[in-house]
């Protein structure tokens, strides 16, 4: 009878047992940073020289913007340097609202198709780095960008892509921002459209053909051209 009960009692706790350490494992799961993601957050830089490449990044942004509202070809270069650059030195103190407050410390590095993206998220006691890795490239529709996601992810736990996809919803319609949801092979893309015409260049047309991720680079070309077909 005790050998019953001791079979029994053990058949009991056995599935309780098994769910505390997978939960204990998941997470510690959670807990893993990511190898890329701790690299971008120790630079080789000074904090000053850091500030320095975060401010030219601004400036190439603006110069391409002043760019490619007159007619011509236009065309830049980022290097995910200058991107975390802005990031750890510009984003935080000239817009710290710019951002959720659970989100912290986000970082990209680029590779040839994808970019990695990765942050902390940080909710009450819980902490953790959600890491994304997603392919960015321009479609066969004039001016539009797909990204199409391949994993999310908490330290090295996969993360459910429904929230993600939500949160991102939710910010495009916030800002403005033409968003349409496809798929390929099961993953989600997103799809962007950069406007063709604004009211900054008044009869004139953008067209973005060039969209390239390199080892550590994102580079953009394109034209603009008078109402009419006229680029000069």
């Amino acid at each position: 009878m005790r050998r019953s009960l001791k079979i029994a009692f053990w058949l009991a706790l056995l599935p309780l047992l098994l769910l505390a350490v997978t939960a204990l494992v998941l997470y510690q799961g959670t807990r893993h940073v990511p190898e890329f993601y701790q690299q971008t957050l120790t630079p080789e830089c000074s904090p000053q020289q850091q500030r320095q490449a975060g401010d030219d990044f601004e400036r190439q942004v603006l110069d391409l913007h002043n760019a490619a509202v007159k007619p011509g070809r236009w065309e830049a270069e980022f290097t995910d340097e200058q991107v975390n650059a802005w990031l750890a030195s510009v984003l935080p103190k000239d817009h710290p609202h710019a951002l959720p407050a659970e989100i912290r410390e986000p970082r990209v590095k680029l590779n040839a198709p994808s970019a990695l993206v990765a942050w902390r998220l940080v909710h009450g006691r819980f902490e953790t780095v959600v890491s994304l890795q997603a392919d960015i490239y321009l479609t066969d529709q004039p001016n539009q960008v797909a990204i199409r996601l391949r994993t999310v992810r908490a330290g090295w736990v996969p993360m459910p892509l429904t929230p993600v996809l939500e949160e991102v919803s939710d910010a495009a319609r916030g800002g403005g921002v033409d968003l349409a949801w496809s798929q390929h092979d099961g993953d989600p893309v997103a799809l962007l459209r950069v406007p063709m015409q604004h009211p900054q260049y008044e009869h004139r047309e953008l067209h973005l053909d060039t969209l390239e991720l390199d080892d550590g680079k994102l580079r953009l070309s394109g034209y603009t051209e008078r109402s009419g077909g006229q680029r000069g």
